[in-house]
């Protein structure tokens, strides 16, 4: 990673702010500074490590689609009472798995957790982490694939409806 004198700098000041507003990671901060004060261009992704790597407009609006469908079963499952959806085992919406879909879930808890939208996906536990453990990207693509294109992202589901993208 190449850094211009002026972006040393710039890091080197910021570096030396953080070290005197948060003591406890001073000596974190300290190392950073010290290694683009030096020139050390080996380390200067550690300045850089806990940044996340971009997520796509594309896939932040798939999973706003997924979380969308979910809302709108949640919703239309309530209103029918229905045993067999709420007993179908994709009723719930699972989350993504952290190891393989992990920028998906973090999205996810960033969208629920932190700006507090679609809390009705909680199901009442606060503490919901969206972690599936298994897969989830295709068959959320399949479902999805059901709702907007066959039932043009209809809010209001009737229970053959909901069992159709339920079973995709």
């Amino acid at each position: 990673m190449q850094l211009t004198k002026i972006e040393r700098l710039n890091l080197i000041h910021q570096y030396l702010i953080l070290e005197k507003l948060y003591p406890e990671s001073q000596p974190h901060y300290s190392e950073l500074r010290q290694a683009l004060e030096d020139g050390y261009s080996l380390h200067y992704s550690w300045c850089f490590e806990s940044l996340g790597n971009d997520m796509p407009e594309d896939e932040c609006r798939k999973v706003l689609d997924i979380l969308d469908m979910y809302r709108a079963i949640a919703f239309s499952s309530e209103k029918i009472k229905s045993i067999k959806v709420t007993e179908h085992y994709y009723n719930i919406f699972r989350g993504f798995d952290g190891n393989e879909e992990g920028q998906y879930m973090q999205y996810t808890n960033f969208f629920i957790k932190k700006l507090g939208r679609f809390d009705e996906l909680l199901y009442g536990n606060e503490n919901r982490s969206f972690n599936s453990h298994s897969n989830m990207l295709k068959i959320y693509s399949r479902m999805l694939n059901i709702w907007i294109n066959e039932m043009n992202k209809n809010y209001d589901l009737n229970e053959e409806q909901i069992l159709k993208i339920l079973e995709a």
